[in-house]
């Protein structure tokens, strides 16, 4: 059994009491492309990913953990480091997620022929946290649930990738290769978390959902099973879901070409991104004050001035889904 997670160091937010309930119980990956749920047969037709205010994972660090003798560490652990590094995962610039990194996984004894989420899976992450210090925006690659962290703006997301083998044989795609199949199956879930980072925990379409598509799910569901290749920063090449582009409206495999540019220190490579917005007083904002993103600072303008005198984390640490929000309880604007 392959147990992957990957704890993500989130942010803690509410979800907006709206009325309407999440079309999320949609799409697996079925053997060659079919689906579940036959809304989702046409969805790149009609997709197109919203932003509603929830936390993306601005720079992932992958940490897998493998349960028992589980199948392909060491290509899982290249896999996570050479596609968080590729061109496949410059898609996900457009909606504020950069290039990412992994670090090789670690292997726990297998005491269960079977896991039980509530049962074995938190109690395991949470003896983890409590004995560790995960590193910054750890995340764990997955969609299925998520746990409370009593820290200020922070959740635990983790998911779970099975085996190959039984009822998964069949059902994770069409290549000739289980191994490839079940990065295909992984990239979905990676493309996923770190675009929608707290779908698991969304009960109505708003907050604290990040990119959703009300009708069609998260940019993985749109393409689901449509394989396809990149080749990763470690020059291998490897079978990838596509994954939804709103600039391309279309499944991609392959995003912009990240941007080089020469500093003092050296060249520095960043992927192309929402630009800096400027505001009427003339002054220049990392981002707009409406989307998660790095911390903002006070001169960037009178709202983000406010909202830091009250909310320091938003000036010094990251602009995310409370600070999104607190642009409307703090300065009275509509995002």
């Amino acid at each position: 059994m392959l147990l992957s997670l990957v704890l993500t160091v989130a942010t803690f937010v509410a979800a907006a009491p709206t009325a309407q309930p999440l079309p999320h119980s949609v799409s697996w990956h079925l053997k060659d492309g079919a689906k579940k749920h036959e809304a989702l047969n046409l969805a790149a037709a009609s997709a197109h990913l919203t932003y509603y205010g929830g936390p993306v994972i601005s720079k992932v660090e992958v940490h897998p953990i493998y349960y028992g003798a589980a199948q392909y560490q060491s290509q899982t652990n290249a896999f996570y480091a050479g596609v968080t590094q590729s061109s496949w995962y410059d898609v996900f610039a457009q909606y504020n997620v950069n290039r990412g990194s992994a670090v090789p996984g670690f292997s726990v004894t297998a005491t269960s022929t079977s896991l039980d989420d509530v049962n074995d899976i938190q109690p395991f992450l949470i003896n983890l946290i409590q004995t560790a210090t995960p590193t910054t925006q750890s995340t764990l690659p997955q969609e299925s649930a998520s746990l409370k962290v009593e820290v200020l703006h922070a959740y635990l997301f983790y998911g779970v990738i099975p085996d190959q083998g039984g009822s998964c044989a069949g059902g994770c795609g069409s290549n000739a290769s289980q191994m490839n199949n079940m990065f295909s199956v992984a990239s979905h879930e990676l493309a996923e978390a770190v675009t929608d980072a707290a779908v698991g925990v969304s009960t109505n379409i708003g907050a604290p959902l990040a990119w959703y598509d009300q009708t069609n799910g998260e940019n993985g569901d749109i393409c689901n099973a449509q394989q396809g290749t990149t080749v990763g920063g470690n020059g291998i090449t490897y079978v990838v879901q596509k994954t939804w582009s709103n600039a391309d409206n279309a499944c991609m495999a392959t995003g912009p070409k990240p941007v080089q540019t020469t500093t003092a220190a050296g060249v520095k490579t960043t992927t192309a991104g929402p630009k800096p917005t400027t505001t009427a007083a003339g002054t220049t904002c990392a981002h707009n004050k409406c989307v998660t993103g790095v911390a903002l600072r006070s001169s960037c303008d009178s709202c983000v001035s406010a909202i830091i005198a009250q909310d320091s984390y938003c000036g010094s640490t990251s602009w995310d889904s409370i600070c999104v929000g607190e642009v409307g309880s703090i300065c009275g604007i509509t995002c």
